[in-house]
């Protein structure tokens, strides 16, 4: 789809949503004209308010038949308004569709649109007094339990999943539980944003009504039943508690969830809930008790080191770390019990032993098998963040507490939280290997790449092998997109990073790709865009493709996840009989659950109101350190503010990195106003007598 009006061949590919003002913006040209170093034009009202040269031309991984893709990159500060590109060949011009910027776009035009989203694929079924309020255990001798509530899994399908493809141990998705957590983040994090958009239902109650059913979920014995399955919606099909397998469907009674099937994120929902104080059917201290129940079962049945007892193969892998990890985290965050503290650090310690020289991590302990996930790459990522914001608030009362502290000096800045630090490390491994990978070849449109495993060899690629541990599950990734503009802004925020250029435009492409920017020129959002997916039609009568819902997306079209794929294509073209296996379409263009609920994510940690420092807390040598939650540093453009609460006399100092003081001032009633407009642009470390140090970012 081309959206231009040309003189020569060329088709334009954008966000069909809109640029937020301030954020990198780009436009991609195809044609099969030599268009190196082509000069574009950026029009508004018939005039030229931008020039800039177009990219050298490319076609990565063979996307297309005929002709190069180009970039056209905007410079930063184009003001609100709508737009066009225009780009000339030998005099003859050709000119893109309209676009627009606007402050907060992707919030304005779809944080409604998302949150609508999920209030209305409320598993609720009108015609069926009870839904699910007495539903059949598999295999369970008649026994019955009232599971109602949570949300429908996709367009075509009314199952409900904590989590799915556990036979293929290294697959496994998070789903309602994820959700719930998501839906909680969201509440916490954007509540100006929130305030002013308008919704069915407030973003904390949505939490709460997700969290709802993850307790009724809950076994007695402490185990989550892990789905409710209906085959599909197919005729013959029995609404069950349950495991499944395969493409059949195949059920079983090994519904009992461990870390990485739901549990794990189910836990931390819960947790992460019970901090919200809203009340669904339940209340908050109902909520924190299922959690804790779910955790102390689970820590009996799996953990590092030990065999695992609810797992297809008897064994932890990487999802249980950043599963678990979550769980113990916010647990400790909502309960402040050392034991969770405890638990915390013995998963991080062991999900960073999974990563690997090159910087991605390895699924498996004896590694093997390179991590890689069609929904929640970044997932690894966010767990490690938010681990090492609790991390980074620790503090110690005595010398006997620095067990933990790396006491050789740091810059003169006293002793270091060695897990803090070891955090940090990780996540900033990670976090540079993935946009390195993803700038490693010629690469357009930024879609982010990964490292895989297939047909017994490790590979980049941009898709998913088709050829996986599944069978047959391959589909499109718009999830993994959403999951990774997530981690990355999360993690840059949290940390303070430098390059914030690297960051928004890896970012930025991956939502801009599920927004329209894709070589099909699709919006993968129902509701918005030029082009939108067709309807998915499932087997099950209560389909519903739902406006802010997203679709599946675009695959690579061989074994390997080389080639590229869309529903346009016909399934003849990626293998399938069209007159057989039409219904294979739902690998493109069927709506999921955790699509909408990673674009939230993205939308809250792009527009983070509230984030939290994560440097390493540093404690004074030869004192005993005052909690570092009392101290707290603004620095706004070049004026900085420290507030130490309950601190009478003392100096705050800041210090270069090397070690030199360059600006100084007497706190007065707990706190002190600096003006660093005389200090060149650099990294400064922020220190109040007894207190820890902060680092903060001149620039």
């Amino acid at each position: 789809m081309a959206f231009a009006t040309s003189a020569f061949a060329a088709n334009f590919y954008y966000n069909q949503v809109g640029y937020d003002t301030g954020m990198p913006i780009s436009i991609i040209v195809k044609s099969d004209a030599q268009l190196d170093g082509a000069e574009f034009k950026l029009m508004s009202g018939g005039n030229a308010v931008q020039t800039g040269k177009l990219s050298k031309g490319s076609n990565p991984d063979n996307w297309t038949n005929n002709g190069k893709f180009y970039v056209a990159t905007l410079e930063k500060g184009v003001a609100a308004g709508t737009y066009t590109l225009q780009v000339t060949e030998n005099g003859q011009p050709a000119t893109s569709g309209e676009f627009k910027v606007e402050d907060k776009a992707l919030a304005k035009q779809t944080l409604g649109a998302v949150l609508d989203y999920f209030y209305d694929d409320r598993a609720v079924n009108s015609t069926i007094v009870g839904w699910d309020s007495k539903l059949a255990v598999y295999n369970g001798g008649g026994k019955t339990r009232d599971v109602h509530g949570g949300w429908y899994d996709a367009s075509g399908d009314v199952s409900k999943y904590f989590s799915h493809l556990s036979y293929a141990n290294y697959l496994n998705p998070q789903q309602i539980p994820l959700t719930v957590w998501a839906l909680a983040f969201t509440a916490e994090r954007i509540p100006t944003l929130l305030s002013s958009t308008s919704s069915k239902a407030k973003t904390a109650d949505e939490a709460a009504f997700g969290a709802d059913f993850l307790v009724r979920m809950l076994d007695e014995q402490g185990f989550f039943y892990m789905t409710v399955f209906d085959n599909w919606g197919s005729p013959t099909g029995k609404r069950e508690l349950c495991a499944f397998s395969g493409s059949d469907g195949i059920k079983s009674a090994d519904y009992q969830t461990a870390f990485r099937e739901g549990g794990g994120m189910a836990i931390a929902g819960l947790a992460r809930v019970s901090k919200l104080g809203v009340k669904g059917d339940y209340t908050s201290e109902q909520y924190l008790a299922a959690a804790e129940k779910a955790y102390a079962h689970l820590s009996e049945k799996q953990g590092v080191g030990k065999p695992c007892a609810y797992c297809d193969d008897g064994k932890e892998n990487i999802i249980d770390d950043y599963t678990a990890l979550l769980a113990a985290t916010e647990l400790y965050v909502a309960t402040e019990k050392v034991d969770y503290l405890k638990d915390a650090r013995a998963r991080a310690k062991n999900l960073i032993g999974r990563l690997s020289d090159d910087g991605y991590f390895w699924s498996d302990d004896a590694k093997t098998r390179p991590f890689w996930h069609a929904s929640d790459a970044g997932l690894p990522l966010v767990a490690l963040v938010r681990y090492a914001e609790i991390e980074s608030k620790i503090t110690v009362n005595s010398p006997s507490e620095l067990i933990d502290w790396d006491c050789v000096d740091m810059l003169g800045a006293g002793c270091v939280n060695i897990n803090a630090k070891k955090a940090l490390n990780a996540i900033k491994t990670h976090y540079d290997w993935l946009i390195s990978i993803t700038n490693k070849v010629d690469n357009p449109f930024g879609y982010a790449r990964q490292t895989y495993k297939t047909n017994g060899a490790i590979k980049d690629g941009f898709f998913i092998p088709h050829d996986n541990e599944s069978n047959y599950w391959w589909q499109g990734e718009d999830a993994r997109l959403a999951s990774l503009a997530a981690a990355t802004a999360y993690t840059f925020h949290s940390m303070m990073l430098n390059d914030a250029e690297a960051m928004e435009k890896y970012s930025t492409d991956q939502l801009d790709w599920i927004l329209g920017k894709n070589p099909y020129a699709t919006c993968m959002m129902y509701g918005f865009g030029k082009k939108v997916p067709a309807k998915y039609d499932g087997q099950s009568e209560y389909d519903a493709t739902l406006k802010g819902g997203i679709a599946n997306g675009i695959t690579g079209k061989n074994k390997d996840g080389s080639g590229i794929a869309w529903d346009d294509d016909g399934v003849g073209a990626v293998g399938f009989d069209p007159q057989k296996e039409s219904w294979n379409n739902w690998r493109w263009i069927e709506q999921w659950l955790p699509h909408t609920t990673w674009f939230l994510m993205a939308l809250a940690t792009r527009y983070d109101e509230k984030p939290e420092s994560i440097e390493p807390p540093v404690a004074i040598p030869g004192k005993v350190m005052v909690a570092s939650r009392a101290m707290n540093v603004r620095l706004q453009g070049r004026v900085l503010t420290v507030n130490a609460a309950g601190t009478r006399a003392a100096n705050v100092t800041v210090l270069g990195l090397d070690g030199r003081r360059a600006a100084v001032s007497a706190l007065n009633g707990g706190r002190a106003v600096l003006d660093l407009n005389g200090l060149e642009s650099g990294i400064y470390l922020v220190n109040i007598e007894g207190f820890g140090a902060k680092k903060v970012i001149l620039r």
